[in-house]
């Protein structure tokens, strides 16, 4: 598995991190038994462990660092910045609103990241690979309260992210995804011959989603089933490079456009609810707003049209100057053409607003 990576790099992280951990504990610390855990071409990811016991330490730890200075771009350098201010964010959280694994410490100039080691685990993908289909609207309901505490525990923090984001040297207010979409928001409809008034103010509406929205909360950004573990039972979210305040709708409508990935039988209007429901009663004390069914649809109708037409805008062509990877958000990048038009086809179906220019959308998506 080192050699994979190659001996120089992880050594080099692992001599970085055992000076970070020895400087937070005030003792020496040692580690060995690397392991590759992936990553991108342009980070390095591995479980490492503290070779001695150290009753302030855990027995293992994830490392993340950028690779090599002449690898990282701007937008990389900014990516590891906000991902350092949204970790420190999440772990001063109380531990039952907390998304994800603890930072345990980092360092801004080495572009390093430790993290708690939440274990092996299995992605909500494999979980619902392997389950079947009677308690699959038991994981779906599972990973929707986990978005709804995630989401009720951070509202009104957005201040907090912020002044952490700005000690990185970075803005949580510049929204690469957001700046992503308002480009598709524009693009598609021009690539697909215009479009009427209606779906002009849905997709505005889909743009103030990112920007502001009435029910703005901490999110990760891809919260799709190969970002979501579970571990011992609890649902934890992966991978905050892109993190930031958006509506709590985004993360829902996400989850209800992925599922059928990876469930046995793929989408029924039946998980649906089940996702829904599971989300709303976490966070309806909250925002009351949302007991109001009609509204819920529309607002969860606004957020799936933000997704779909990004994952369109992508599938087109048209995203020559992106400063997002479309891998980051993988599910969407990786539907056929097929999969994309049906979905389109099913948001058509059930929001009369934009029928048409979902239906021209599926049309043009379907043959490419």
């Amino acid at each position: 598995m080192v050699a994979a990576l190659g001996f120089e790099s992880t050594q080099a992280a692992l001599t970085a991190v055992e000076g970070l951990l020895a400087r937070r504990v005030g003792a020496p610390v040692d580690l060995g038994e690397p392991e590759d855990l992936g990553g991108s071409g342009r980070t390095l990811v591995l479980r490492a462990r503290v070779l001695h016991n150290n009753p302030l330490l855990p027995r293992t730890v994830v490392i993340k660092q950028l690779r090599a200075a002449d690898h990282i771009d701007a937008d990389h350098a900014e990516a590891f910045a906000r991902e350092g201010a949204a970790y420190k964010f999440a772990t001063a959280l109380p531990v039952e609103s907390r998304p994800g694994p603890q930072l345990l410490a980092s360092d801004a100039e080495a572009k390093v990241l430790v993290l708690q080691d939440l274990g092996d685990g299995e992605t909500m993908t494999e979980l619902l690979g392997r389950t079947g289909s009677s308690q699959v609207p038991t994981v779906l309901s599972a990973w929707a309260q986990a978005l709804g505490r995630m989401h009720s525990g951070t509202y009104g923090r957005e201040i907090d992210l912020s002044t952490l984001a700005r000690r990185e040297h970075t803005d949580s207010r510049n929204d690469p995804v957001a700046g992503e979409f308002e480009r598709a928001a524009t693009l598609v409809p021009q690539a697909l011959g215009g479009v009427d008034q209606a779906a002009r103010d849905a997709l505005d509406a889909a743009v103030a989603l990112f920007t502001g929205g009435a029910f703005r909360a901490f999110s990760p950004s891809d919260v799709g089933p190969e970002n979501t573990h579970v571990v011992g039972g609890a649902v934890r979210f992966l991978d905050y490079e892109w993190a930031g305040f958006r509506d709590g709708a985004l993360d829902v409508a996400y989850a209800l456009l992925t599922y059928p990935d990876c469930t046995p039988d793929g989408h029924s209007p039946d998980l649906d609810v089940a996702i829904v429901e599971a989300w709303r009663s976490e966070v309806v004390r909250l925002w009351p707003r949302l007991a109001d069914d009609v509204a819920l649809r529309r607002h969860l109708s606004t957020a799936k049209l933000a997704w779909l037409t990004l994952a369109t805008f992508w599938a087109l062509g048209l995203d020559s100057a992106s400063r997002i990877d479309p891998g980051h958000l993988e599910n969407l990048s990786a539907w056929s053409g097929e999969e994309l038009a049906r979905r389109w086809e099913r948001l058509a179906a059930a929001d009369p607003r934009i029928a048409d220019f979902a239906g021209t959308a599926a049309a043009e998506v379907r043959t490419q």
